[in-house]
């Protein structure tokens, strides 16, 4: 197998100056592996490895992982190159993580990661920043009515934090199915007020789903003027007010100094949620709910609906 690797060239008398100030320690070498994908997925990961090799200046190797891999081969090969360090991205190499633990310090990105004992930058978006957006672009808002599931509990403790920090009343519901979902959203409306109650949509199998939960928020935040927002980039293009979208470069610099701190200190820094997020609006539901934005405003979003 051929993996891209960095190489460098230096002066000499750089060379011998460096042996002569620091300790002789060997070059760190950091393997990522990633899934080999068509477009529009591969700029994702391609834009991830821009930012891990824009902060891991020393020995990368780029390990793209077909449908069908050999496993026991690729760890093998790792061993040979002397990896000191790995970085998992999609589910495909999450697969490595169960022989990881015990062979090198590691982090993964790319999923939608709570935690679990695996260090890494989830998908999820971080509260504190996503409420940071909604006072930005909607800034009547005082409560936020939320529907989890169990799986981001952990989430709900965060938001708590962050709602506070910026003013906002968070209001959490959990429910165990699609049919307590529903039901929890319909009482949901029935309390709420126009241009002062907003709903948060995480990125949440249920309480976000796509063909059941999202046509009816939709229908009924539009009909009462409720501000709606998502954790799922497609969500602005459906009709949300806004929606967040990952930026993936960013990501892979975060995920390259986790992995660089565990390798240095031998801590495990744990799941982080995504810090580093771009915004896509719906200009037609904004003008619906009388939301102006200045023109360095719409400069600084993404991504903008209907698109023009």
């Amino acid at each position: 197998m051929k993996w891209n690797t960095k190489t460098y060239e230096f002066p000499l008398l750089a060379i011998v100056t460096w042996l002569l100030c620091y300790s002789p320690a060997a070059a760190a070498t950091l393997a990522v592996l990633y899934p080999e994908v068509k477009a529009p997925y591969k700029q994702v990961f391609e834009q991830i490895l821009d930012g891990i090799a824009s902060q891991h200046n020393e020995r990368l190797l780029k390990v793209p992982l077909g449908k069908k891999f050999d496993k026991s081969r690729i760890l093998a090969e790792m061993d040979s190159d002397n990896v000191d360090m790995v970085i998992t991205l999609g589910r495909r190499s999450f697969s490595f993580v169960s022989e990881l633990k015990d062979r090198y310090p590691f982090v993964s990105g790319a999923l939608p990661l709570s935690p679990n004992g695996v260090s890494g930058v989830s998908l999820i978006a971080d509260p504190e920043t996503l409420f940071t957006r909604l006072n930005t672009l909607a800034p009547k808002v005082q409560r936020v009515f939320v529907v989890y599931t169990s799986r981001n509990k952990w989430l709900m403790e965060l938001a708590l934090q962050s709602a506070e920090s910026k003013n906002l009343k968070l209001v959490p519901y959990e429910v165990k199915d699609l049919a307590q979902a529903v039901e929890k959203y319909r009482e949901i409306f029935k309390q709420t007020n126009s241009y002062t109650d907003s709903i948060w949509l995480p990125l949440d199998k249920i309480t976000a789903n796509e063909k059941v939960v999202l046509p009816l928020l939709l229908k009924e935040a539009w009909r009462r003027k409720i501000v709606l927002f998502s954790s799922k980039p497609s969500h602005a293009k459906r009709g949300a007010l806004f929606s967040i979208y990952p930026d993936n470069k960013r990501s892979g610099v975060r995920l390259a100094q986790m992995v660089q701190e565990i390798h240095r200190l031998q801590n495990k820094p744990g799941v982080e949620p995504m810090k580093y997020l771009k915004v896509g609006v719906n200009l037609r539901t904004s003008a619906h709910l009388g939301l102006e934005y200045s023109r360095e405003q719409m400069h600084s979003f993404y991504a903008v609906f209907p698109t023009p």
